[in-house]
C-alpha cells in the first residue's frame, strides 16, 4: 500500500473536485478558455500552436521537479473524462498549496499538460479533428497540425514518461463469466524487443501494474481494472513514441452502471493519476521490475451491450422464433442546443447468452419483426 493516505483522498474527493466543471460529458474548447483562468496562479499557461480552425492549443506547466511527466487529453474531442479528472487534481493543488503531499509533488515533479489537443473536435463533440483525421492514427504522415504540436513539445521537453488520456466505449468487460465492466483500462503500447527500447517500456508496464495493485482496494463490487488490447497500430501515437524511447501509458476511462456522465469514473481516473504522481515522485527504481505483473492484469473482452432484451418472441410470416435483442447506446450531438442525447441501435439479434448488459430485460412482447439499425423508441414493455 501507499505511504500517504490515499483512502482519505478517495473519501474526500467531493472537496477536491472542481465544481465549475460540468458533469456533462460535453467539455468543449469554449469551456476550457474559462476554466484555465482559475489556474493562472499555480501554472504557467502558454499557447503552443493552432488547430485546423485556428483555435489555440494550450500547455499548462506545474511543479519544479526533475522528473517530467507529459500528459495530454482529448486528442479525441469527445473523450472528456481525463480532462476533467486532471483539472480536479490541479484544483487540489490550487486549494491545498501547503498540503505535504502537494509540496512533495511540486518539489519532485514537473507536469506538462495539454488539456484539449483536439479543440475543433471538442467543440462539436466529435472524435476526429476538423478535417476528419483521427489524431491517434497520424503519427507517420503528420498531416494534422495538432499532432505536429504534440510531438514538437515532447521533443523539446524530453519527458521521463507520457500519459495519453482517453475514454473507452461501454463494450468492455473484464473476463467472460459474469457482468464486470472495465472501470479503468491501461495500456503500455507494443514495442519490439529491442533491449534498449524494451527497457523503457518496462517502466510504463511496471507503473501500470503498481497502479492496479493500489487501485483495486477502492473498486466497487462490480467492475474491475483491465489491460487494453495490445493490438498493433503502426500509425498510432503511443506505439510510435514508445518505439522512440518515451515510456507511454494510455489511461482509458471506462464505464459503470448508472453513471451516464462518468462522474464516478472521473473520480477513479483522478485517483489513478494521483497514485501515478506519488510513485513517480518517489522515483521508485523498482517500477520496471514489476513489469511482468502487467501481464497478469486481465485483458478487456468485448462482452458488453448497453441493454439486452431476453427471450423475445419474433415472427416472420407464419414462423415464430425466440431470440435475444442487443442494444447499443449511440451519442447524438445536437449542434443547435449544444447537448448530447442518446439514440438506440439494435446491433445483434439471436442467442446472446454469452453477452452481458448494463440492463437486462426479460420481455413479454411477441409477434413482431425487429431489424438491425437505429431506432428512436424501443418500448417492449
Amino acid at each position: 500500500m501507499l505511504d500517504f493516505n490515499i483512502n482519505f483522498l478517495f473519501q474526500d474527493y467531493n472537496n477536491i473536485k472542481n465544481r465549475n466543471i460540468p458533469s456533462s460529458r460535453f467539455f468543449p474548447y469554449s469551456k476550457l478558455l474559462k476554466i484555465i483562468k482559475e489556474y493562472e496562479n499555480i501554472c504557467s499557461i502558454l499557447p503552443i500552436g493552432l488547430s485546423i480552425e485556428n483555435r489555440k492549443i494550450f500547455k499548462l506547466k506545474w511543479g519544479n521537479g526533475n522528473y517530467k511527466i507529459f500528459i495530454w487529453s482529448q486528442m479525441h474531442g469527445n473523450e472528456t473524462t481525463g480532462t476533467k479528472a486532471m483539472f480536479d487534481l490541479l484544483y487540489f493543488f490550487l486549494k491545498e498549496k501547503n498540503n505535504d503531499l502537494v509540496k512533495f509533488f511540486k518539489k519532485n515533479l514537473t507536469i506538462f499538460f495539454i488539456p484539449i489537443l483536439n479543440p475543433d473536435g471538442s467543440e462539436i463533440f466529435q472524435r476526429r479533428n476538423a478535417i476528419n483525421i483521427d489524431l491517434n492514427r497520424d503519427a507517420i504522415r503528420l498531416q494534422s497540425p495538432e499532432i505536429k504540436i504534440l510531438i514538437h513539445e515532447i521533443y523539446v521537453h524530453k519527458p521521463n514518461i507520457l500519459f495519453n488520456l482517453h475514454d473507452q466505449r461501454s463494450i468492455y468487460n473484464i473476463g467472460d463469466k459474469f457482468f464486470n465492466p472495465a472501470i479503468l483500462s491501461f495500456l503500455s503500447p507494443y514495442v519490439e524487443k529491442d533491449e534498449k527500447i524494451f527497457f523503457k517500456s518496462k517502466q510504463s508496464m511496471g507503473l501500470i501494474s503498481s497502479i492496479e495493485k493500489n487501485m483495486k482496494f477502492f473498486l466497487p463490487k462490480k467492475g474491475a481494472i483491465g489491460r487494453f488490447s495490445n493490438e498493433i497500430y503502426p500509425t498510432a501515437i503511443g506505439d510510435n513514441l514508445q518505439k522512440k524511447g518515451f515510456p507511454c501509458i494510455l489511461f482509458e476511462a471506462g464505464n459503470l452502471p448508472n453513471d451516464p456522465h462518468k462522474e464516478i469514473i472521473r473520480k477513479y481516473q483522478a485517483l489513478s493519476l494521483i497514485i501515478s504522481f506519488y510513485l513517480l515522485s518517489k522515483n521508485e527504481e523498482y517500477l520496471e521490475k514489476e513489469y511482468l505483473d502487467y501481464f497478469s492484469i486481465p485483458e478487456n473482452k468485448k462482452k458488453l451491450l448497453d441493454k439486452i432484451f431476453r427471450n423475445v418472441q419474433i415472427q416472420k410470416g407464419k414462423y415464430q422464433f425466440l431470440v435475444d435483442i442487443g442494444i447499443r447506446n449511440i451519442d447524438h450531438f445536437d449542434f443547435i442546443k449544444k447537448n448530447i442525447h442518446i439514440i438506440y441501435k439494435i446491433v445483434d439479434i439471436g442467442d446472446l447468452s454469452n453477452f452481458f448488459a448494463y440492463k437486462e430485460i426479460f420481455c413479454n412482447r411477441k409477434n413482431f419483426f425487429p431489424k438491425i439499425g437505429k431506432i428512436k423508441l424501443f418500448d417492449f414493455l
